[in-house]
């Protein structure tokens, strides 16, 4: 199933209430660089409501044409270890291929096929 929000949707199901022509722009751009964005956007924004539960959270990233995972560092291990473990369940489950930016960050490549 695929959405196919549009580019203003897009983010603000992730959070963006200041929607400006530099964002729409950003999302056309990350829509492009991501393989099958239309087949994983669903599991994106699921993600990124997942995450909240322990200080998470999808957002565009200021250095690539990608969605980023991030993480709050606050400190706790144990969120830090459950962040860990849901991006990875989350990819595995949809065969999405992430990159690890950092110890707080991952990219969402895309479809992995």
């Amino acid at each position: 199933m695929t959405l196919d929000l549009d580019n203003e949707a897009i983010l603000k199901q992730l959070g963006y209430s200041n929607v400006n022509n530099a964002l729409l722009n950003q999302v056309s751009a990350i829509r492009e660089n991501t393989n099958k964005f239309e087949a994983i956007e669903k599991h994106i924004f699921d993600l990124h409501h997942e995450l909240a539960k322990v200080n998470g959270f999808v957002a565009l990233s200021n250095k690539k044409n990608y969605l980023k995972i991030k993480h709050h560092d606050t400190g706790n291990r144990v969120q830090n270890e459950e962040f860990h473990e849901i991006v990875k369940h989350w990819a595995e489950r949809y065969k999405i291929a992430v990159e690890k930016v950092n110890e707080n960050a991952y990219y969402i490549l895309g479809l992995n096929h």
